[in-house]
């Protein structure tokens, strides 16, 4: 078993990550800091608690800080830290504070002139943006979409002419009318539907919206959607190979394969090459 020294920990709130799913995916300042800190608030109780034993963290004071926690439950942990404690806040899988309510805890502190201290780790985001495949030097995180059809219309929307990969959290039950929604919004994009991050069954769903809103069985387990971005309403680099054969079709008696990439490459501003290797295969 990793040992975890004794230290003395400041009075000030400490933002911990904790693993979205494979309990060795926890950094050793995470573990020292929950080890050691008077305090956890957590989502809840019982899965915090399965953590703290998988390492023989014991006897620790942990109370539960959720949507529904009152405004004075969060003066109360306020108050502990200002009269010397030291609080560490956790999710219940992740960073918290992305697409979780620890955030009302946090700008309390900040208002009350408490240091906040950050201690990196896993997040599905990230995880699941460097497993996906699609070009990433830009992205935007959306989270959860609303539960009501027109206003998870109204959000896609928002989005539908933004030149970044989109990354949205989703719930296995609400997966298929969501993908659909997207299609309706978005068009047919390049999209990667990642379940299960860091457990036993993780899968990476790699196609379109449209191959993806045809998917007959349910997919279970919790779930991270990427889209590909747009550009003129267009995805950027992701011209699908159906496509292509449109345009070789259309194009191949009036163009060359080299002229032909040319104009794809000013029309998507993207290499020639990529277009060039693209084209030979599909003649191929």
């Amino acid at each position: 078993m990793l040992k975890i020294d004794n230290i003395l920990l400041t009075p000030e709130l400490y933002i911990v990550s904790t693993p979205i799913g494979n309990l060795k995916d926890i950094t050793i300042r995470a573990l020292s800091t929950l080890k050691n800190c008077d305090i956890i608030a957590c989502e809840d109780t019982r899965v915090t608690r399965k953590l703290l034993s998988s390492y023989e963290i014991k006897s620790k004071n942990l109370i539960s800080v959720h949507e529904y926690s009152s405004q004075q439950k969060l003066i109360f942990l306020i108050d502990k830290i200002k009269k010397g404690k030291s609080i560490a806040l956790v999710s219940d899988a992740g960073t918290p504070i992305i697409s979780d309510p620890g955030i009302k805890l946090v700008i309390l502190a900040i208002n009350n002139g408490i240091k906040i201290t950050p201690i990196p780790g896993p997040s599905a985001v990230t995880a699941s943006l460097v497993g996906s495949g699609l070009t990433s030097d830009k992205f935007l995180f959306v989270g959860f979409l609303p539960n009501k059809k027109n206003q998870r219309i109204n959000e896609l929307n928002k989005y539908k002419k933004v030149d970044f990969l989109l990354i949205f959290y989703e719930s296995a039950k609400r997966i298929k009318k969501t993908i659909i929604d997207m299609f309706s919004v978005f068009g047919n994009r390049r999209c990667v539907i990642a379940r299960e991050l860091t457990k036993y069954y993780e899968t990476f769903y790699r196609g379109d919206l449209n191959k993806f809103k045809k998917i007959k069985k349910n997919l279970k387990g919790e779930i991270t959607i990427i889209i590909s971005s747009a550009v003129n309403g267009k995805n950027k680099s992701d011209i699908s190979d159906d496509e292509i054969e449109k345009i070789i079709l259309f194009a191949k008696k009036k163009l060359s394969t080299k002229d032909l990439s040319e104009l794809l490459s000013i029309i998507y501003k993207q290499p020639k090459k990529f277009f060039y290797t693209k084209l030979i295969k599909s003649i191929r």
